[in-house]
């Protein structure tokens, strides 16, 4: 495989950015770095309190009255330091993130005092998110419709517990599905999270326990996952479907990592990776069932590297409506190597290889840049298959604090995949103006260019902001040439509705596009989007 050209060209993106690599600092907690913390007290807002000092209104009031306030002492266990330890600034500002992510804290400050000549008091003030959410929503993304119930809460009885139950029906598929996530797992830090669902065209479980590290300070990791899914994979050629068969699907993973160095990192892990796939007839005497794969069992154990370096950051109005949006700037560079053999209890026999790279970094104060770039493949009876090349690109620029200019590339190119093997682009997927599965076979590639905005009107805590944007994209199937006259575009504009209280959809998007290439006009609504600032950090 051809590695050198973008192994160098993520080289020289590290090198030209290292001086933005050394471990930031927080000015105010400056003078107190060394010093003995003597006492740690714990501020818990509700949602709307910081509300309510300007707005007294009886809606607060209600709201806050049906929220569970995040108990301290789910505070006070996602603290990386305790009473007698000295301040470090690092793992004050890991403590915030750590807390920011859990999802149901929003704002979090964590404030120094001296107390005396050699010791140090802090204040931790939290502010909560809306967590419960019962809703009937409605999902639009190129000419499919969703909609369905779903109940959510996200700070189960103030202790950090997720839950969610949904049922939805639409043009594609039916279904239901529940899901349950506990980051302390019975008070360790053990994370651990279960998905039962049973949709149309894919049924079946998950479960995961990680034991993550949640500090650069902490060493190692452990992470071991179990799914079994029954699915029914489809086949479209230009937005219909003309194909459809039937999978068992189950998959087991186990990985440990251990990690040296600090805020310049080198990772050593190894994997354990189990994949059975069981193939049957969906369609009774459809003329493409010859291209049903056969039944096939990989097994394989694995030794990896990566090389990293890190710094933390965060932002506003990127891809959120003004709540904070951690982001860990630096890259990395991973290479991972297995073998699957009958001796593991496989009849898919050969090499696997991989590399990975990955870049997010902040250049100028209003600038971000991110790409990653990864590239897998096997080696069997001396012959490369089942590869797969994924390249991703954003540059973010806020020429205000409320607006945004982002563009977006990403290129997905396989070869000698099983025969059934397609990704799709239309609607909601990367390429708005089309039908959901207009554009399918193994080869995409996609670019958005789009403008968003927030005002500083907000009605109920909802930012009111608008967007502009322009795809454009392809996806070739196997064995067809890769020519950019190929490429269709679509245009429109949108509405943006900013949930800063919320903490599962940030942002609810309503887009009106149409198809630069034929004469079609879409809505779309819902709150996904096909691109994230975070893909590209350096968390993993």
């Amino acid at each position: 495989m051809k590695l050198s050209v973008p192994i160098l060209f993520f080289s020289s993106l590290l090198a030209s950015v290292g001086p933005l690599l050394a471990s930031p600092h927080d000015d105010d907690l400056k003078p107190y770095i060394g010093k003995i913390i003597s006492k740690i007290d714990i501020v818990r807002k509700n949602v709307f309190d910081d509300q309510m000092l300007s707005d007294p209104h009886f809606y607060f009031r209600w709201g806050n009255s049906l929220h569970i306030v995040t108990r301290e002492s789910v505070i006070r266990r996602e603290l990386l330091f305790d009473i007698g330890d000295t301040l470090d600034p690092q793992l004050i500002i890991e403590t915030e993130r750590n807390m920011r992510g859990a999802g149901f804290i929003g704002e979090v400050e964590i404030a120094a005092l001296p107390d005396g000549a050699d010791a140090v008091e802090l204040t931790i003030t939290t502010t909560d998110l809306w967590t419960t959410k019962p809703e009937i929503y409605l999902d639009l993304a190129g000419g499919n419709y969703t909609t369905g119930l779903a109940f959510t809460e996200g700070n189960l009885l103030g202790l950090g517990k997720y839950v969610q139950f949904l049922a939805q029906a639409g043009n594609d598929q039916d279904g239901y599905a529940t899901f349950y996530i506990d980051n302390r797992l019975l008070g360790t830090r053990v994370a651990f999270d279960f998905t039962i669902s049973d949709f149309t065209y894919s049924r079946g479980f998950s479960f995961n326990f990680t034991r993550p590290q949640y500090s650069l300070t902490i060493p190692y990791g452990l992470s071991l996952g179990v799914s079994n899914f029954r699915t029914k994979p489809r086949l479209f050629y230009q937005g219909d479907e003309y194909f459809r068969h039937r999978q068992n699907m189950t998959l087991g993973a186990f990985e440990g990592v251990y990690s040296l160095g600090y805020d310049r990192r080198l990772n050593l892990f190894a994997e354990y990776d189990y994949e059975k796939y069981d193939f049957s007839i969906e369609l009774p005497g459809h003329s493409l069932n010859d291209i049903i794969p056969a039944d096939e069992t990989i097994s394989y154990p694995s030794l990896g590297s990566s090389l990293s370096m890190i710094r933390y950051d965060v932002e506003r109005f990127l891809d959120a409506s003004g709540t904070p949006e951690d982001l860990t700037l630096g890259g990395s560079l991973k290479f991972k190597f297995g073998r699957s053999d009958d001796i593991f209890g496989a009849d898919y026999t050969g090499n696997f290889h991989s590399v990975f790279l990955r870049f997010l970094a902040r250049p100028a104060k209003n600038l971000f840049i991110g790409a990653r770039d990864g590239i897998s493949w096997w080696r069997n009876e001396r012959r490369n298959e089942r590869i797969r090349h994924k390249n991703e690109f954003a540059l973010y620029y806020k020429p205000f604090e409320m607006h945004l200019l982002a563009i977006h590339g990403l290129t997905d190119f396989a070869w000698r995949q099983r025969s059934t093997y397609q990704v799709v682009l239309g609607g909601g997927s990367g390429l708005r103006g089309y039908s959901y599965y207009e554009f399918a076979g193994d080869k995409l590639a996609v670019g958005t260019i789009e403008y968003r905005f927030y005002s500083p009107i907000t009605i109920l805590t909802v930012r009111l902001g608008a967007a502009a944007f322009l795809d454009i994209g392809n996806v070739w199937r196997r064995n067809q040439r890769v020519d950019p006259g190929d490429f269709s575009s679509g245009a429109g504009v949108g509405l943006r509705f900013g949930l800063t209280k919320s903490s599962t959809s940030r942002v609810i998007s309503l887009d009106f596009s149409r198809a630069l290439s034929k004469d079609d006009y879409f809505i779309g609504f819902g709150t996904t989007t096909s691109f994230n600032l975070r893909n590209f950090s350096q968390d993993d």
